[in-house]
């Protein structure tokens, strides 16, 4: 998966959401047994590819905030999202 670049993400995306609402649709009508079984896996399936999709994001975004600091003098802040998170005691 991380080899794929966003368009193909994408599209992956896609084809695994529309076979979860199929089977939904096949769970709803009485389907087999292996097609509901097969939700939990889809759905697994789905977080995958949005987590990867969310991570080369944030790591675009992260190179670009570095080659922009290197430019201008001074600190430079990163965004909220892209803050280290921390416990609540070491903040």
């Amino acid at each position: 998966l991380r080899g794929k670049n966003k368009t193909e993400l994408e599209g992956q995306l896609k084809d695994l959401k529309s076979e979860l609402s199929a089977l939904r649709v096949a769970k709803v009508t009485g389907g087999a047994p292996n097609k509901l079984s097969k939700i939990k896996s889809v759905r697994k399936s789905v977080a995958r590819v949005l987590t990867v999709y969310r991570q080369s994001q944030r790591s675009a975004l992260k190179a670009k905030i570095d080659d922009d600091a290197t430019k201008k003098k001074g600190k430079v802040h990163l965004p909220l999202d892209m803050r280290f998170k921390k416990t609540r005691a070491i903040r």
